[in-house]
């Protein structure tokens, strides 16, 4: 499906953005090679009129075309890395 023009220029900002926010939090100097997929998993919620909360969640990919299976190896490597830290360590 063709993106509309605003699509593409909300996605060239989260490209800069995803950029800039990788060479302020990691750049040790050395060549940080090319930004080449991402996928950006966002929450949004609320309190509604009746006051229950709710929530969604979106998915956002590079240009909304990263296939599934990249999408699938990106979340599933930082998973097992986040789950990693949440282990507590060996007492031996």
């Amino acid at each position: 499906m063709a993106r509309t023009p605003e699509q593409v220029e909300a996605d060239n900002v989260l490209t800069a953005a995803i950029e800039q926010a990788m060479r302020a939090h990691f750049d040790d100097g050395d060549d940080p090679g090319l930004l080449m997929d991402y996928t950006v998993i966002a929450a949004r919620g609320g309190i509604d009129d009746d006051g229950d909360r709710w929530s969604s969640t979106v998915t956002l990919t590079r240009d909304n075309n990263v296939p599934s299976h990249i999408q699938i190896g990106l979340l599933d490597t930082r998973l097992s890395f986040l789950r990693a830290t949440l282990r507590p360590a060996d007492d031996d």
